[in-house]
């Protein structure tokens, strides 16, 4: 058997032992890194995806560095992630810190909460012809990089991430449930908790300045870069009311006590 198509064998079998409690559950982003990690010579790993008005998506991460990278890279819009999706082509980092110091990456260089220590970094893109999804970071791949095959069975893995994602935005006869070898498939993909604060705070931040989704969502993330506070970490807090956009000529939102 190719050894590509035993990654990819093991990944789909990997990604139905990760739905232990029901076989109907539909696939989220923790249990679709979960899985990468479990069949790829990675420790860590995180999955972006791309949305309207050139924002991003952290759709779920498994380690705390992939988690931090993530934010950040969807916060300031540049790093290996979006320039691997952005070219269509992967982009391999064997030091990560080096290419950040050498100014590769300048606005994510200012990135206060990136991790201190962040080596070797495999970012694939996760597309189908021209359509483009997102990108897949993978943290650690010191083994992936240096492997032809590891390489490769990234590549293909990230090619049956993407098409589980479009599957899953597919309208389906049957209540809206997919199923990709035996994988349940919702007729959405589930959100974390953090993407849909984020969604939300995007709307009252609207709202709050009489603008457009996009306007809003560009006051939410120089917030977070000014403060080096996460996009979750203040998407929370507007949900929650504590911190409000007055107005578009404001450069200072308010705590609200």
């Amino acid at each position: 058997m190719n050894p590509t198509h035993t990654a990819v064998s093991r990944f789909l079998a990997t990604l139905r032992e990760l739905g232990s409690d029901a076989d109907s559950a539909p696939v989220h982003g923790e249990r679709l890194c979960a899985a990468v990690i479990r069949v790829l010579p990675v420790d860590e790993a995180a999955l972006t995806l791309a949305m309207p008005d050139n924002r991003w998506e952290v759709l779920g991460a498994v380690g705390g560095a992939a988690i931090r990278l993530a934010d950040a890279e969807a916060v300031v819009g540049e790093g290996p992630g979006p320039e691997a999706h952005g070219a269509g082509s992967p982009v391999r980092v064997p030091d990560f810190g080096r290419a950040v110091a050498g100014g590769r990456w300048p606005l994510l260089a200012q990135w206060d909460r990136l991790p201190e220590s962040l080596g070797s970094i495999c970012s694939v893109p996760l597309r189908l012809g021209a359509i483009r999804v997102g990108f897949l970071d993978l943290i650690d791949a010191d083994a992936l990089l240096d492997d032809v095959q590891s390489y490769t069975d990234a590549v293909r893995i990230a090619d049956v991430i993407t098409t589980v994602l479009l599957a899953a935005l597919t309208p389906s006869p049957r209540n809206g449930i997919h199923d990709l070898n035996g994988l349940a498939l919702g007729p959405w993909w589930e959100q974390s908790v953090s993407a849909r604060q984020i969604h939300q705070a995007t709307g009252m931040v609207a709202v709050q300045l009489d603008s457009t989704a996009a306007v809003a969502y560009a006051r939410l993330v120089g917030h977070a870069f000014a403060t080096g506070a996460t996009l979750a970490e203040i998407a929370a807090a507007v949900v929650a009311r504590r911190l409000r956009f007055p107005s578009e000529h404001d450069p200072d939102p308010e705590p609200v006590s």
